[in-house]
């Protein structure tokens, strides 16, 4: 009973995400961003989960913000994340013109090198758009992504998302993902991963003043396979338009190899830190970073 009552319940998820989808795609661009971040702004500040925890975290990285303060920038949250929504229906577009490179010769540089990369990044602005600026560059990287619970939304993100993947992208919980990742790496190709969330038994690098657990992965890759590790970050700008950069992370090859890894993972989170601090409204606090 349960099992045809969670079935119903994702046949009429998946119908309310092809009409949502059929819906803001039929829109332009700005319009569909619009309202996505009007009804996210709407409906989020009432989650009894999510908008408390954003409070809490909001507070705690930043403790000069008074109450009003922190209900207005996690109004701003919740509008970036109803932006992003309304936006993924238009990735095509946004990427064809809409995200600029601040600065594009670190990674025609890398390009040229052949050896790939590891790249890092943040829900951050708009990272589904962002994520395009790597194939304009022409590396195909094979990324991570966290499967849905619903197969069919599911497929159906997976199905636009690979765009920009011509990599693949492989389940984030697949005991295979590490060893192709690797393999994948060492032939040359790039890598990219979200490094922005928490990660069971991560490492635990400061972050806003506490400590978060952060995945040492891609720094070990880039120190294993001696490849760039690069840490794309991304800004929003008016009129659905974007701005990244690429910043590469220094990698230390000692001989105390945890102690590189811990540094290289931790500068990373550093300059997210700093990047952040810039536009808090733009990035998610509505996760569990910190336990």
């Amino acid at each position: 009973m349960a099992t045809r009552a969670r079935q119903i319940r994702h046949l009429l998820e998946y119908a309310g995400f092809r009409v949502m989808g059929f819906l803001l795609s039929a829109l332009p661009v700005e319009v569909s961003s619009r309202l996505g971040g009007w009804l996210v702004g709407w409906f989020g500040p009432k989650s009894k989960k999510r908008h408390p925890r954003l409070l809490r975290n909001l507070k705690s990285a930043m403790p000069e913000l008074d109450e009003a303060g922190a209900e207005k920038l996690a109004g701003a949250v919740w509008r970036n994340l109803g932006f992003v929504l309304g936006e993924f229906f238009h990735l095509e577009e946004i990427a064809k013109g809409r995200v600029e490179v601040e600065n594009p010769e670190v990674l025609r540089a890398i390009a040229s090198a052949g050896k790939g990369a590891v790249f890092c990044g943040a829900h951050q602005a708009n990272w589904e758009g962002g994520s395009s600026v790597l194939v304009e560059f022409g590396f195909k990287p094979l990324g991570v992504y966290h499967p849905m619970s619903n197969a069919r939304v599911n497929a159906n993100v997976l199905a636009t998302r690979l765009k920009y993947y011509p990599g693949g992208l492989m389940a984030k919980r697949d005991p295979e993902t590490p060893v192709a990742m690797i393999r994948y790496a060492r032939q040359g190709g790039s890598i990219a991963f979200l490094v922005d969330q928490q990660v069971h038994m991560g490492l635990q690098t400061p972050f806003f003043g506490r400590p978060a657990q952060t995945t040492p992965f891609p720094a070990m890759v880039a120190r294993q396979c001696g490849i760039p590790l690069v840490l794309i970050t991304g800004e929003r700008l008016p009129g659905v338009k974007f701005r990244m950069r690429a910043l590469v992370i220094d990698v230390p090859r000692t001989e105390d190899r945890n102690a590189d890894i811990f540094a290289a993972t931790a500068a990373i989170q550093a300059e997210l830190e700093r990047t952040i601090r810039q536009h808090p409204e733009q990035w998610m606090w509505t996760h569990d970073r910190w336990k």
